[in-house]
């Protein structure tokens, strides 16, 4: 496991022509608190009393998956699509190992998109929890340089 993700940069300058298609990171390990879990759980600002994690953990785990994995979220993108599938529930104040990927690159309407996928599962038994997937519109394209 790497480190934490409150240490990775909070933005990056990653060009699309370094992204391989494929290429794994991680996993990175992250806690999952009842007191995240919580924040996540009810209405804003109210905290929830939880023993699951609910739904809206996962893509705060992306993110902190993301931002490891690329050095810092891609300054500049933007998220046009995410989708989630779970697998099984995770009680609160476990940790996850989260692997991520590059799953596929192209240009679409002159625009390029960076389809990253996610694997996230319990660090003490390996159960797979949620797999998903960030499409996002690239801050660069082909053979452009990052600024």
């Amino acid at each position: 496991m790497t480190r934490p993700s409150e240490d990775a940069p909070a933005l990056s300058n990653v060009a699309y022509d370094e992204l391989v298609v494929d290429e794994r990171f991680g996993p990175f390990e992250e806690p999952v608190s009842a007191a995240l879990a919580g924040r996540l759980a009810g209405p804003i600002g109210a905290a929830a009393d939880v023993r699951l994690a609910p739904p809206a953990v996962f893509p705060v785990l992306f993110l902190r998956a993301l931002r490891r994995a690329m050095g810092g979220i891609p300054s500049g993108s933007i998220l046009a699509k995410q989708e989630l599938e779970f697998h099984a529930q995770l009680p609160v104040d476990r940790d996850v190992a989260i692997t991520t990927w590059v799953g596929a690159k192209e240009v679409r309407r002159e625009r390029p998109f960076v389809t990253i996928e996610f694997d996230v599962r319990d660090a003490r038994s390996d159960a797979r929890i949620v797999t998903g997937r960030k499409i996002i519109v690239w801050p660069t394209g082909p053979g452009e340089e990052t600024s």
